[in-house]
């Protein structure tokens, strides 16, 4: 039975096919290598490893719905796509994996653990063809160490068809830096600079580097992030020159460029080279931690981090599936509240409910909170009032260039917050 199962999933794969694809529809694949297929075959023999390769096949096809290919005799890879055509499934389909593959397979008389890497690929036009989705699977896992005692698990994206790779001299010559101010609910002084890059466009101001960040290759990404960081802490001594108060930079960092151990390297050296402490760099990660970059690497880079001195934050908290083993496993300092629990709280019970138990979580947990896309001074007041650490958005400032940012710090007291007031007369 070297592909028993292949006939059970024959109908469902047609929810998949090329001509069945509805366009616009998230497409998955999975690649999936178990490493020490020939050290397995030589200690538990040919047939027992057909065996054990047919019962992770049939658990991946049973508990996470994988409509496979048809695998070769003594492969270790299995590849297939998945029925499932919905980003939102991601975080989960990803824990599962991660249980699958670090399980046990059992057998008559034997208990295996077979070491696997596995990356599931998602295509958000599903324009994309199977054949496509593999190559890029197999890319991604030549970046996966293959004696690592547990193996890792990775999610990658595809850039749609009609968005070509952006020039590496075109971006590189166009980085740019936004700051966003964060306000003490306590002091109604800055607590931090949120660091937003750009890059500039022919068609139009700029674009968010985030947007454009599937449609840039590894090499370019890593030089803007070095540009990035050159900028900003180059801003930040400026700042301390003039006498600022800023305790600290904010940084957003993909987990895509995490996942690079040099971009760690990258960090501490401009650190040293502009006479910063690392405790002056938070660095923020979005929650599923390791959904794109792969959990080990941005597991390393961030203990590395966090070893320096650098503090890190987790952002969009509330709209996403981190659990609490992840905040504690990655020392997060503090969290951003995502602006959909923010928007209208001063007059929504809903939301008010919300933002009150994910409060009452942090504080349990000791952890700071942020307030992101505070609009107005009702919801500004009702956040203070109930303990939110501190805010920003629109009621503190929109996003500055270093020069505005520069007069914002020098008349920064024209800036305080009622809610300093607020708070103490409730």
């Amino acid at each position: 039975m070297a592909y028993g199962i292949a006939a059970a999933a024959s109908r469902l794969a047609k929810l998949v096919r090329d001509k069945g694809a509805v366009q616009g529809r998230v497409r998955l694949a999975l690649v999936l290598r178990v490493e020490n297929v020939d050290m397995l075959r030589a200690s538990i023999g040919p047939t027992t490893l057909e065996q054990m390769l047919d019962r992770l096949l049939s658990r991946l096809v049973s508990e996470l719905r994988l409509l496979p290919q048809a695998r070769s005799r003594g492969c270790g890879e299995i590849r297939g796509l998945f029925s499932i055509g919905r980003s939102q499934a991601v975080p989960g389909l990803l824990a599962r994996l991660q249980t699958i593959c670090s399980d046990q397979i059992e057998l008559a008389d034997l208990r295996i653990r077979p070491v696997v890497n596995a990356v599931i690929v998602s295509d958000e036009t599903g324009q994309q063809d199977p054949s496509t989705l593999y190559a890029h699977g197999r890319d991604a896992l030549r970046g996966c160490g293959p004696f690592s005692a547990t193996g890792q698990i990775r999610f990658v994206e595809i850039a749609p068809l009609a968005q070509p790779l952006v020039p590496p001299a075109l971006a590189l010559d166009r980085v740019g830096l936004l700051f966003q101010p964060q306000l003490c609910c306590d002091t109604g002084q800055v607590a931090a600079l949120r660091v937003l890059p750009w890059i500039g466009m022919d068609d139009h101001d700029g674009c968010d580097l985030a947007e454009l960040q599937p449609r840039l290759d590894d090499t370019t990404l890593g030089r803007i992030v070095g540009n990035v960081l050159r900028q900003a802490f180059a801003d930040l001594r400026g700042w301390d020159r003039m006498g600022a108060r800023v305790p600290r930079l904010s940084l957003p960092l993909a987990e895509r460029v995490l996942g690079d151990a040099s971009t760690v390297d990258a960090v501490l050296w401009e650190l040293d080279r502009h006479d910063l402490s690392p405790e002056r760099l938070e660095i923020e990660v979005s929650e599923p931690i390791g959904r794109g970059g792969g959990r080990i690497p941005v597991t390393a880079s961030l203990q590395r981090l966090i070893a320096a001195g650098c503090t890190v934050a987790l952002g969009e908290f509330g709209a996403g599936s981190a659990g609490l083993d992840d905040l504690r496993r990655f020392g997060i300092g503090r969290v951003r509240i995502a602006p959909e629990f923010i928007s209208g709280c001063d007059h929504c019970a809903d939301q008010q409910r919300m933002i009150l138990a994910i409060l009452a979580l942090a504080e349990h947990l000791r952890l700071a909170t942020l307030a992101d896309g505070v609009a107005t001074q009702d919801e500004n007041t009702f956040l203070a009032q109930i303990g939110v650490n501190s805010v920003q958005g629109p009621i503190v400032a929109p996003p500055l260039d270093a020069a505005a940012v520069d007069d914002f710090l020098l008349h920064h007291d024209h800036f305080l917050p009622a809610p300093l007031d607020l708070r103490r007369k409730a």
